[in-house]
């Protein structure tokens, strides 16, 4: 299944002005996704809207929420289930 992530921080919570911060939290995400079997089809950042964006793949919503851990405690995420439009489309007109 695919899903689309945005994980929201705000100014306070925010680790861009400690790098040891960073590298224990944000730098840890992609590597943890990884490690948890996810596939990340893109990871876009948002720096002064303190947004980050993820589109990963997985069966595993376990595995998906194992591999956000490292940035849990900074902000929260929006976690959303979506689909392939223009296979959807394609599926949708062949069944007419």
């Amino acid at each position: 299944m695919i899903f689309h992530i945005t994980h929201h921080h705000d100014e306070k919570t925010c680790p861009a002005h400690d790098p040891e911060t960073v590298a224990a939290t944000f730098a840890q995400i992609l590597p943890a996704l990884q490690e948890e079997g996810v596939t990340v089809h893109g990871a876009w950042v948002d720096p002064p809207g303190h947004d980050f964006f993820f589109v990963v793949e997985t069966d595993s919503y376990d595995a998906l929420v194992n591999g956000l851990m490292p940035a849990v405690p900074h902000g929260t995420a929006a976690i959303q289930p979506v689909d392939d439009l223009k296979a959807r489309m394609e599926k949708h007109l062949a069944d007419g």
